[in-house]
């Protein structure tokens, strides 16, 4: 089986997994959202996607549902603007919005996506629950630069 196949495969296995109809719209959004290294805005995948004749309306719902069948994570990062990334299959849909760390680079604007090791948060019980970190800083790229 090719790789592209068994791409689709999967694709349609997990969001038929999710309950939800694996229409084309979905599946390509949920196989657009899996390429990048972190959260992209509903505008970044319709640049990407109307060429292939999806429209942004039917973007916008199949990033909606994907989301809300806990395949996708919807998030905004300060600036009003709602970010989609995919959550990795093995994932509990019950823990979809407790997100991971970000880095916005405030010199180019790149969302990095960190890990457990790169950030260490100790919040106490007493204090609530975290939805979601954002670190604002400059990324390695921009780092090097200056």
């Amino acid at each position: 089986m090719s790789k592209k196949t068994q791409q689709i495969e999967e694709a349609r296995a997990r969001i038929g997994g999710a309950g939800l109809g694996a229409t084309p719209a979905r599946m390509a959004v949920l196989n657009h959202l899996s390429v990048y290294n972190g959260p992209v805005s509903h505008q970044e995948v319709s640049d990407k996607l109307e060429a292939q004749g999806y429209d942004k309306s039917t973007i916008f719902r199949a990033l909606q549902d994907l989301s809300q069948a806990g395949l996708a994570r919807r998030m905004e990062l300060g600036d009003h603007v709602w970010r989609y990334e995919i959550l990795t299959a093995g994932s509990d849909p019950k823990h979809a919005d407790q997100g991971h760390p970000h880095l916005l680079c405030v010199d180019c604007g790149t969302i990095t996506c960190l890990s457990d090791k790169d950030v260490k948060l100790n919040v106490s019980k007493a204090v609530g629950t975290v939805a979601d970190i954002l670190l604002r800083g400059h990324c390695s790229d921009c780092t090097v630069s200056r």
